[in-house]
């Protein structure tokens, strides 16, 4: 395909009209397509190469452009945003099912072993507990574009390594929600802006020091009991999150 000319700007614009006339550039573009090396964009649009590389780094960070070293950015595959809202636990999986759209596991690591100290605060145990538990980690893609990096704390006596089998679908809250006698009752989500480290960096496909989701879980049952503390990373972009609030009374 033929990559469409940004409509040029001539002299210095504010940032917000750099963002606009790269927005209509990509709009006419197809998923795949290669935009054009900075120092010829820049010059077209009539700004710096500093003013442009900021601007296609928002683009990036939003999921709508993907930058791959000594090769140059090119534009991202456009899927659905996965919409939910944070009064109900779902899991990815069934998120993704609901729009029609396919996911993959991948950089699935899973491992019984003895509870960190911050890993028990995170199950509400004391820290001088000896606990078991299975850790599971792994990546979700959706249409093959990696969207969020998960990590389950479980203690050994909810989950296990053997009950990860071949149908395992990447959700450890489903595998949970099939253990009737649990009664699972709430789910305590604390939500921050995080800058990528390069571990998660690497795992999803985005530059150091984007900006992440950071949701960090634990699942209670009725009685009150942590059996799940998760933390994971989500890639802003593919994710819309809404919460419907009660209006308090005068």
């Amino acid at each position: 395909m033929t990559v469409p000319e940004p409509a040029a700007l001539h002299i210095q614009q504010p940032y917000e009209q750099v963002e606009g006339a790269i927005t209509t550039m990509i709009e006419a573009m197809q998923p795949g397509d290669q935009l054009p090396a900075e120092p010829k964009l820049a010059k077209c649009l009539g700004v710096s190469r500093a003013t442009l590389r900021e601007v296609l780094r928002t683009f990036v960070e939003r999921g709508i452009l993907v930058r791959r070293q000594g090769v140059g950015t090119f534009v991202a595959s456009r899927i659905p945003t996965l919409e939910a809202g944070l009064e109900v636990l779902e899991s990815l999986d069934h998120m993704a099912q609901r729009l029609g759209l396919t996911t993959e596991i991948t950089h699935l690591k899973s491992v019984e072993r003895q509870a960190t100290p911050s890993e028990l605060a995170g199950l509400g145990l004391p820290e001088t507990q000896a606990v078991e538990v299975l850790v599971v980690d792994r990546v979700v893609s959706v249409e093959d574009e990696p969207v969020a990096d998960l990590r389950d704390v479980v203690p050994l006596t909810y989950l296990r390594q053997t009950d990860l089998d071949e149908t395992f679908n990447g959700s450890v809250l489903d595998l949970l929600l099939k253990r009737n006698h649990l009664m699972l009752s709430t789910s305590r989500t604390e939500i921050v802006a995080e800058e990528a480290e390069a571990h998660n960096a690497a795992r999803l496909n985005v530059k150091r020091g984007a900006a992440l989701l950071k949701f960090t879980a634990q699942l209670y049952t009725y009685d009150e009991k942590v059996v799940d503390y998760s933390t994971s990373y989500f890639v802003p972009g593919h994710y819309k999150f809404h919460v419907m609030r009660r209006v308090q009374g005068t």
